[in-house]
């Protein structure tokens, strides 16, 4: 299980050292690398955060890596932290959690946009725009193709969904078909 004690203290942590530098968009520049190269390296990940391999080798594997993507020393002490304090394998939410606060502190939301195949860039910009009006802050959209919504578009923007898609219209349609054969 989870603990959401853990990650919010890791992440507020390290989100004071970068508010005390200026470096909070830095900082999660570089998390974002680190978490995208453990996405894509499983082998890696399952070293970094396997009590079986000794300390030292671990942090010895991770100096390298984190050489390589050209991460601050206040992140490098912070993953050595983590291997010292057996949290490794709670990065991924430290991560998540750190983009939350930060998101807070410079006024900003995330929103989630699945459409069924790619959207023009001109609509996107439309989409973020309108959505940008709507919260009164700066949006950060991800994009992710569904094709089993078949068309139109669902917004996640925080806990709000606008669901546009062509799958629940059917749906609502056939519910409607449904209830006026009952009735």
């Amino acid at each position: 299980m989870i603990s959401t004690s853990i990650t919010r203290r890791y992440a507020e942590a390290l989100i004071s050292i970068g508010v005390e530098e200026d470096s909070c968009e830095k900082f999660e520049t570089e998390l974002t690398k680190i978490k995208n190269t453990l996405d894509e390296n499983i082998e890696l990940r399952n070293v970094l955060y396997s009590s079986v391999y000794p300390i030292k080798e671990r942090k010895g594997i991770l100096k390298e890596v984190l050489k390589r993507l050209d991460v601050s020393k206040n992140v490098e002490n912070f993953f050595n932290l983590l291997i010292d304090k057996k949290r490794i394998e709670f990065f991924p939410h430290i991560f998540k959690r750190y983009g939350e606060i930060l998101d807070q502190i410079v006024g900003r939301v995330r929103a989630k946009v699945i459409v069924a195949k790619d959207m023009p860039e001109e609509l996107v910009s439309k989409l973020k725009e309108s959505l940008e009006r709507h919260s009164g802050k700066e949006v950060l959209l991800e994009i992710q193709k569904d094709p089993t919504i078949i068309g139109g578009v669902i917004t996640k923007l925080g806990n709000v969904v606008f669901d546009g898609s062509i799958r629940t219209q059917l749906e609502k349609i056939k519910k409607s078909i449904v209830r006026g054969e009952e009735g």
